[in-house]
């Protein structure tokens, strides 16, 4: 019997399938962890033979390719089987923190072709986070990362500017490090809520991050009804899918499930009572998958002015 293909919109620019919400590390800024309230170990996660059957009905588009993120990915049992059973039309990203075991790493070597992972774009197919609170100065990250090179794949170092003074400093040698080693480094701006003491004792709180594009629409006590439009597919542990990253890591109002016969991408908007407690990664104006300034991943309208 053939498959019932998933069509992707023309207006949709990223494929996030999140294999799995746990992860080895525990940062204090992990925008997973946004609220503050994230039960990594609550979200369900399906088999590697069942992300494989969905994610290859996927009618994608060579700019967007499937990428694979948490969590760590690489804490889902089947995450090399996952990757080595996707049919070679769609492309793959990997976002990962890279502190694997010397014999996980071993195993992703000898066992994925690094041309598999191989497109045309202008950033790492492979992208390796740097967090110094838990990674230190990020010798094993680094080392990984040198790793992955040498046997062919393309992969390169991210850091957040988390804009406290022991980040910041790491950030630095960081670059360095990588510029002797030979590896890709970039930063990304962090994006939140950033609590301090000033040098004369006053405590502040900075926002980081433009949300001009919507204003009001994140951190905010009370929410409003609007009517919202993703450019993105986002995919749960479980198969679920949803309309935002706030729904995904809540776990509501998910908009159907992968894994269904049926599924298909309905590309409208849908009426939510959430506007004001928005993820910043949604709301954001940030740089498409072009690297082009200014796009969000959500489209808002018709915002009511009362609050619940």
């Amino acid at each position: 019997m053939t498959k019932k293909e998933i069509k992707l919109p023309d207006s949709y620019k990223y494929i996030a399938a999140f294999l799995t919400m746990r992860c080895n590390l525990n940062c204090t800024y992990c925008l997973n962890d946004f609220d503050k309230g994230l039960d990594r170990k609550s979200f369900k996660e399906i088999s590697g033979e069942k992300w494989v059957d969905a994610l290859n009905k996927i009618n994608s588009r060579p700019e967007v390719p499937v990428t694979f993120c948490g969590g760590e990915p690489f804490l889902h049992k089947n995450f090399i089987e996952i990757i080595n059973n996707l049919k070679p039309e769609l492309n793959i990203d990997i976002l990962t923190n890279l502190t694997w075991g010397g014999k996980g790493l071993e195993r992703f070597i000898e066992e994925v072709n690094p041309e598999r992972l191989r497109r045309d774009a202008n950033y790492s197919s492979i992208r390796a986070s740097y967090h110094p609170e838990q990674m230190g100065n990020g010798e094993k990250v680094v080392k990984n990362a040198k790793k992955l090179k040498k046997a062919g794949f393309d992969v390169g170092i991210y850091a957040v500017q988390y804009p406290s003074q022991k980040q910041l400093q790491a950030i630095t040698q960081m670059q360095f490090r990588c510029l002797d080693s030979g590896i890709d480094f970039r930063v990304k701006d962090f994006t939140g809520k950033f609590e301090g003491i000033d040098d004369l004792g006053n405590p502040f709180l900075i926002t980081y991050g433009d949300y001009s594009k919507y204003s009001g629409c994140s951190f905010q006590k009370t929410t409003k009804e609007c009517e919202c439009k993703t450019s993105e597919l986002l995919i749960g542990p479980n198969g679920r899918v949803y309309k935002c990253h706030r729904d995904l890591y809540s776990e509501e109002f998910p908009t159907g499930n992968i894994t269904d016969k049926d599924f298909k991408i309905q590309d409208r908007f849908r009426h939510c009572e959430k506007f004001g407690q928005c993820h910043p990664c949604d709301t954001k104006v940030k740089t498409n998958y072009q690297q082009n300034l200014g796009h969000t991943s959500v489209e808002i309208k018709n915002i009511e002015s009362k609050t619940f």
